[in-house]
């Protein structure tokens, strides 16, 4: 698939990162603090293959536009991950359903390869 078969410029499709990952070539300081989802919502991580050069230049506009969608669906981007060479990314969303993250994606014509509920956090400690 091409980027142009998303639909949306490409901008708005690197609106589901922080701006943090569009600038940056350095490790991450380490993984946010996140508090869990809202009663009756459900986590999920979202994986998702870009083309080679597709993340660089986020846009606070295109953020805000896709965001805007999301919202319409009853779903909220909570941050994101990506490879070094930007062309995978691994976002979390909460929402309601499987559903409503693929629907907030499909209208937003942002690619989904996977989605995968996660409902438990382990941690290290």
């Amino acid at each position: 698939m091409t980027s142009s078969t998303y639909g949306l410029p490409l901008l708005a499709v690197l609106a589901l990162l922080p701006s943090s990952l569009a600038g940056s070539t350095s490790l991450a300081d380490g993984a946010p603090a996140v508090a869990v989802p809202a009663a009756g919502l459900h986590r999920f991580m979202v994986v998702r293959t870009f083309p080679a050069g597709a993340l660089a230049g986020l846009d606070a506009n295109a953020k805000k536009a896709v965001n805007a969608c999301n919202t319409t669906h009853g779903v909220t981007w909570v941050h994101s991950y990506a490879n070094a060479d930007k062309t995978k990314t691994f976002c979390i969303y909460d929402g309601p359903s499987e559903k409503a993250v693929r629907d907030a994606a499909a209208a937003n014509k942002i690619p989904v390869d996977d989605i995968i509920e996660i409902p438990v956090v382990l941690s290290p400690k």
